[in-house]
């Protein structure tokens, strides 16, 4: 058994307000899973930039096939044609899985923006393991 925590080995955190759409760097994780919280319905947008801020930002390329919502505790799965938006429900949980490879060649940031909710991304799969108080903002 290890006596390393999970974050810094298996994974780090990082939040976002829709307003500020921070960025999370992809570059030394295998993928994110964004998670919503706290949205009424509409559409949530997943974009990939090539530069912390600034540079070119576009919505995600491949686009999304699967992610989940979960309200009252149960998780259910939900299909849909590769878009760059997934749908929140009212008042639950929204996540979605994107992995490093489904960036653009040139890109390796990742950002989610909603009219009303707030995200954590959880990235995981860390290449360089460090103590949580030694990780690099996910940002940079």
């Amino acid at each position: 058994m290890s006596s390393q925590e999970g974050l810094g080995r298996l994974f780090n955190l990082a939040t976002s307000a829709t307003t500020s759409a921070v960025r999370a760097n992809l570059q030394n994780y295998s993928g994110v899973t964004i998670v919503l919280i706290g949205a009424t319905s509409g559409a949530a947008t997943i974009t990939e930039a090539n530069a912390a801020s600034g540079g070119t930002s576009q919505n995600l390329a491949s686009g999304v096939t699967r992610y989940y919502t979960q309200n009252s505790g149960v998780w259910t799965q939900v299909t849909q044609a590769a878009a760059a938006t997934v749908t929140a429900a009212t008042g639950g949980l929204l996540a979605v899985y994107v992995s490093q490879g489904a960036l653009a060649d040139g890109f390796k940031y990742v950002a989610a923006s909603h009219a009303s909710g707030s995200f954590v991304y959880i990235l995981h799969d860390c290449d360089i393991q460090r103590r949580p108080t030694n990780l690099m903002a996910v940002s940079a």
